[in-house]
């Protein structure tokens, strides 16, 4: 079973279609943590209106930040693996049921995914390592070969390395895969794109430059 884990944040545009992807999966063994971490729009209003036994919802306040709900819902987290979704993101229906099949065989599981505009309109998409020794050569070069809402991953991974860094927002996605690539943990990333990775004009994907020196 899984935990999928999803922070919100003014995501009123787009959070629907984010939860109705999870709902529509054909693998059905899940739990969805939303939690809400400093929202101001009416993304509470939208997400109030599910009544689904699995999804649970934790309302943090004013008190911000992606890395640091996530971290708070990790404890919150009932199942052995873990799932991120971003509010504005779209998964393929069969993206858990394909991923569940490798999971006695690799502790990070990611995909293929495909970038989309504002409209849904697709955009093209990178072209992710597959292979555990070449996820992990790529990666530790500065090329991050695991897209964020694309994998589910053994909670114990997250544990080990002590979650997400609360002081690189922007870029803790990154750093928390290179720190369990570090580690020694399984790397593989399905041949097809199961996610939907919106790029708009408010992500930090398109808003944002970074240093990615500072986490290598």
């Amino acid at each position: 079973m899984i935990s999928i884990l999803l922070a919100v944040y003014n995501g009123e545009k787009y959070v629907k279609k984010s939860i109705d992807s999870i709902i529509n999966q054909t693998f059905t063994d899940w739990e969805l943590l939303i939690g809400f971490n400093g929202t101001k729009d009416g993304s509470k209003q939208i997400v109030a209106e599910y009544n689904d036994s699995r999804i649970r919802i934790f309302d943090y306040g004013d008190d911000a930040g992606k890395a640091k709900t996530l971290n708070k819902m990790i404890k919150e987290a009932k199942y052995d693996w873990l799932a991120i979704q971003d509010d504005d993101d779209i998964w393929m229906p069969k993206k858990l049921e394909r991923q569940a099949k490798l999971m006695n065989d690799f502790d990070v599981i990611g995909s293929q995914i495909m970038y989309i505009d504002e409209n849904d309109n697709p955009n093209g998409g990178p072209q992710l390592a597959k292979y555990d020794e070449q996820i992990k050569s790529k990666s530790l070069n500065g090329d991050n070969q695991i897209a964020n809402t694309s994998a589910i991953f053994k909670k114990v991974c997250a544990e080990d390395v002590g979650g997400w860094s609360e002081t690189l927002d922007g870029i803790e996605d990154f750093d928390f895969w290179l720190k369990i690539i570090r580690k020694g943990y399984r790397f593989t990333n399905l041949k097809k794109a199961e996610v939907l990775h919106r790029l708009h004009s408010k992500s930090n994907f398109n808003t944002k430059q970074f240093d990615i020196s500072k986490i290598l």
